[in-house]
């Protein structure tokens, strides 16, 4: 028996779920869960990292006193995010949260220094101006003072493993996701970092992932009464240890579907996809575990339904998830559309009136009723992802014959039953949690307990739950899909 600690991080919860592989199956117990969210500051929005150690610490202790034996710890989070370390290691101001409005207009400001094809041919990465490259153009751009004293950028994972372990690296899957590395050469895009001038120095070492890190510090050791602990490097965005996940054993080309606040939709390829056509449509090339490419779409995901939520309930309306999913089920089918990948549905706030808003201004029906405004929400996410995967099967020249939908998203059976009929194709549902099942295969990879990823995802599929959508309603979908496409 083996047994590892995933600490899985999102932009609003985080835990610590501990895996043991035995017997050929792998299982998950919560150790500990806590709330995460950004923090309003004088006009920015900051992540509270601190905080998010401290939570750590409290989830691994947790695990030992349960009297645990742990081979390896590990971390992964959302991806872009990043602090500084000055010249002494230490801390250098506050990490900002990728939904900060300073990266609002900076664009065209990155353009004027390097030409957005320059970036695309040599980083393969979809354009968000929530991207780390973008980021970093704001403080540059903006004189950010902080610059000034950073010896080192570590991604939000990597200096929580920092902080664990006195690591200074960036993992290959987060590394990508920044739109400053270089799929190709294998190294930092040296050019683009030129182009901007930040500091070449500035950033670590690219690590891949499934590697060992260190060991859990003497410090650490003896304030949680310890031993040396591993500390691993997995696949460090929490969308390449979901995609690990996948419990795929299919002949024909299948598709992923990481489906939470963000729905990452792609396939998986041996190298980068680095074409003109591939620009045009706006894909990412990014990191996967092994090694592999995530060829993918970031689409907004579950953020409309949570930040509707969220509203209603500053509105004291307090309705649960399985309400909300009732509300959508029972509305009037195809009245309206959005697209769900709008700038104006970025930010967090008012999302009931931006999609009405939205609805109004491309002279659709304006959505009223909460049903009203789900329905038009799940249903666009539902021809998104078709949208999507008719690009991918353009571009790839493969036809997809399955969708695996895995994460939180799994519990939403309405969107899943809208993608199933939106796509014309089966939708296999599960693990849910795929980040976190991903994060213990990659300690159980890096410290030689399974031999590959593909065993990984056998254990998994031996391991876990699954259920298949089918497509229904073709006809009316078709139509409402023609609708869909009219509007954006």
């Amino acid at each position: 028996m083996k047994q590892y600690l995933a600490f899985d991080l999102g932009a609003s919860s985080g835990r610590a779920m501990l895996g043991t592989i035995d017997g050929g199956r792998v299982t998950l117990e919560e150790m500990h869960r806590f709330e995460n969210g950004s923090v309003a500051i004088q006009g920015g929005l900051y992540w509270n990292f601190l905080g998010l150690f401290q939570e750590l610490k409290t989830c691994l202790r947790k695990a030992l006193e349960s009297g645990a034996k742990l081979s390896s710890i590990a971390v992964d989070t959302w991806g872009v995010d990043y602090l500084f370390l000055d010249e002494k290691g230490g801390l250098a101001g506050i990490p900002h949260c990728y939904r900060d409005p300073r990266v609002d207009d900076v664009l065209d400001w990155t353009f004027s220094r390097i030409s957005k094809e320059s970036i695309y041919k040599q980083t393969g990465i979809q354009f968000m101006n929530l991207n780390t490259i973008f980021q970093l153009a704001a403080s540059v751009r903006d004189g950010d003072p902080v610059l000034r004293i950073a010896d080192k950028m570590l991604f939000i994972p990597n200096a929580l493993t920092y902080l664990f372990c006195g690591d200074v690296s960036a993992e290959y899957s987060i590394a990508t996701t920044s739109q400053l590395f270089n799929p190709s050469t294998g190294e930092w895009a040296w050019e683009i970092i030129d182009a901007l001038g930040l500091k070449r120095d500035l950033f670590p070492k690219i690590k891949p992932s499934c590697s060992v890190a260190g060991v859990l510090s003497a410090q650490l050791q003896e304030e949680l009464k310890c031993g040396p602990i591993p500390v691993v490097l997995v696949g460090s965005h929490d969308t390449a240890s979901a995609v690990a996940a996948v419990p795929a054993t299919d002949s024909g080309p299948w598709a992923y579907l990481s489906s939470g606040t963000w729905s990452l939709l792609g396939i998986e390829l041996p190298k980068p996809l680095i074409t003109e056509a591939a620009l045009a449509a706006n894909y990412t090339n990014e990191g996967g575990v092994g090694g592999t490419i995530r060829f993918l779409k970031n689409i907004m995901g579950l953020w409309l339904i949570q930040e509707c939520r969220a509203e209603w309930k500053r509105q004291g309306k307090k309705y649960t998830f399985d309400e909300l999913d009732a509300f959508a089920d029972e509305a009037e089918p195809f009245r309206s559309f959005i697209n769900p990948n709008d700038n104006m549905f970025t930010p967090p706030g008012d999302m009931p009136g931006r999609i009405s808003e939205y609805c109004r201004r491309t002279g659709q029906p304006v959505p009223e009723t909460p049903g009203q405004i789900l329905r038009t929400a799940l249903e666009s996410l539902a021809m998104r992802y078709r949208q999507t995967l008719e690009e991918i099967e353009s571009l790839t020249g493969e036809k997809i014959s399955k969708l695996h939908l895995v994460g939180g998203g799994c519990k939403n059976i309405v969107l899943n039953q809208f993608t199933a009929n939106a796509i014309g194709r089966p939708v296999q549902t599960g693990p849910i949690e795929a980040t976190a099942l991903g994060n213990v295969i990659g300690q159980a990879l890096a410290l030689g307990d399974i031999g590959s990823l593909q065993e990984g995802r056998e254990l998994i599929k031996n391991s876990t739950e699954s259920e298949m959508y089918l497509p229904s309603d073709e006809a009316a979908w078709e139509a409402g899909y023609k609708a869909f496409l009219a509007v954006q």
